[in-house]
């Protein structure tokens, strides 16, 4: 089996150019003085990230009471469902306000990377492009601990019936009151985004195909901008530039842009010849350092991008990246 893999991955390293020789400081950058008002905005709206993703990690659910509700309903159980259920359904909304959030900053993010020659405006703007990396490091753990928790779903759904059963009857909460938490707008815009398997990263792909209308903004300075980063992360986990949680750090955000580039491009793919971005160098890195991670990587470029089982994919990428 290593044998064929090492013939797979020979021949798949043949069809795309090598990733850059191309770094910055991932560590510890310090903003400089004309990257200094970008830097202090994304990183107020990157303030609530950690706090978001602790509120994920120990959010339970209310599946008990709701399926007590469901099975024994009575003023009682409905009451209880609807007492844990209201704080829920905000924290439910402090992630969806926070997705609005990034959803904006991004854009920022590209137009001032891409105006002028991008590889040197990463350079130069170490610190802000550590905060394009935060961004994206923050979408991918999201994402993850979302995809293994069905009880945020569950429990927006059962909100979302419920809200329905109080307008067909009449309620005096039909629209909003105590009990109404989110109204109807915000209830099918939340509803739309935790119906993704990775909502944060779709915000994300959203705003990226949005920003290509933009004056300047074309598919090729995005797609630039999302290879070099990840080249960034590529050469600081191969040259040992970073270690400890910064590997897994530099391998999230790697995916990541592997991810966008992928459903972004707007004519091949990610996995084709010409490709910016070597899949190839890539998965070996993921797959060498990635540790417990890797699978999870791994399975991110398989299902989360949207061309790999195209026709025109190599096969020597595609059975690379299933292997």
């Amino acid at each position: 089996m290593g044998a064929f893999l090492c013939i797979v991955s020979e021949a798949a390293d043949s069809l795309q150019q090598p990733p850059p020789e191309f770094s910055i400081d991932l560590k510890d950058p310090r903003p400089a003085p004309e990257e200094a008002q970008l830097y202090k905005f994304i990183s107020e709206v990157l303030k609530v990230s950690d706090v978001s993703l602790d509120t994920l990690r120990r959010y339970k659910g209310c599946g008990e009471t709701i399926r007590a509700a469901i099975s024994r309903p009575s003023p009682e159980t409905e009451q209880a469902a609807w007492a844990e259920l209201g704080p829920a359904i905000l924290q439910l909304k402090g992630f969806y306000d926070h997705s609005i959030q990034l959803g904006d900053a991004f854009p920022r993010l590209l137009e001032f990377f891409g105006t002028g020659d991008i590889q040197k405006n990463l350079e130069s703007n170490p610190a802000t492009a550590k905060k394009m990396a935060d961004l994206l490091h923050f979408v991918s753990q999201f994402d993850e601990l979302k995809m293994n928790n069905s009880n945020l779903q569950n429990d927006f759904s059962f909100y979302r019936r419920s809200l329905q059963k109080v307008r067909m009857h009449g309620g005096k909460n039909s629209a909003t009151g105590p009990n109404m938490v989110v109204d109807d707008i915000m209830a099918n815009n939340m509803s739309m985004f935790y119906a993704q398997a990775s909502p944060m990263a779709r915000v994300i792909i959203d705003c990226c195909v949005s920003q290509k209308s933009q004056k300047g903004m074309t598919n090729d300075k995005i797609l630039q901008s999302l290879s070099l980063l990840s080249a960034v992360c590529y050469n600081s986990v191969r040259k040992n530039i970073v270690q400890g949680k910064m590997v897994e750090y530099c391998l999230r955000v790697l995916v990541m842009c592997v991810v966008l580039y992928d459903n972004i491009c707007s004519s091949g793919s990610v996995f084709m010849r010409g490709s910016r971005i070597n899949i190839p160098a890539y998965v070996k890195l993921i797959q060498s350092t990635g540790g417990p991670l890797s699978n999870t990587l791994m399975n991110s470029i398989r299902y989360s991008t949207i061309h790999l089982n195209d026709d025109n994919t190599p096969e020597s990428i595609r059975n690379l990246v299933m292997s």
